[in-house]
């Protein structure tokens, strides 16, 4: 096991969650690949169930995947829903392939902001699919004005890791912000104009009303 693996099962995370890692999909991974043995619900079963709980739905079994997704020691492809049944199916063990040296060059140095920098690619990849950031593209300008706030920091020193983990979380937030910015619009005239709650009536409706409160 290396030393990436080791610090992530160091994290809070539950005692079954490590079994299930250190017993199950790590002993039966592939060594290239990383891809786990199949998921088999009732041998996870076995494996995990003691006096104190017993894991015999495959939900429970479904949360503890989570959480070792949630600390990075697995991956899963698009086609997997953690929601739904796994039986059968297989996810990636991303740490496991990942060397101590690779480790070392994105976790064993802090360093402060440089002028230079730019998000390691592969991995803001992976942290922008680990959090759900639809659109993960991002421009020259909006790394340049991530430069120039943390260049104003000096004293803030991170890990190259660390960095692009932050840079990947300010662009989800930004993607929240403007979807919660974004509101109906309608067109009065040849002008855009910000959509007001309230209710409109057409000229039909006009008529129609008209009509039936003309004095008899």
């Amino acid at each position: 096991m290396n030393q990436a693996e080791l610090a992530a099962l160091k994290q809070p995370i539950s005692h079954y969650a490590r079994v299930l890692y250190c017993l199950y999909l790590r002993p039966g991974a592939n060594q290239l690949t990383g891809a786990s043995p199949a998921i088999d619900y009732k041998q996870i079963s076995q494996l995990l169930s003691d006096t104190q709980t017993q894991f015999d739905q495959g939900r429970q079994i479904n949360l503890i995947l989570h959480t070792l997704l949630d600390v990075g020691l697995i991956s899963v492809n698009d086609k997997t829903n953690l929601l739904s049944s796994v039986q059968d199916q297989r996810v990636t063990l991303p740490l496991m392939i990942l060397k101590d040296d690779e480790y070392q060059l994105l976790h064993g140095v802090t360093q402060a902001m440089q002028q230079s920098w730019m998000p390691e690619a592969e991995l803001y990849t992976e942290l922008a699919q680990l959090i759900g950031l639809i659109d993960s593209t991002y421009t020259q300008e909006q790394v340049g004005e991530f430069v120039a706030y943390w260049l104003g920091r000096p004293q803030s020193r991170f890990s190259r890791f660390q960095w692009t983990q932050k840079f990947v979380l300010q662009r989800k937030q930004f993607a929240q912000r403007s979807s919660q910015q974004q509101t109906a619009t309608q067109i009065v005239g040849t002008q855009t104009v910000t959509a007001s709650a309230g209710i409109s009536t057409d000229a039909n409706t006009r008529a129609l009303v008209e009509k039936y409160n003309k004095p008899t």
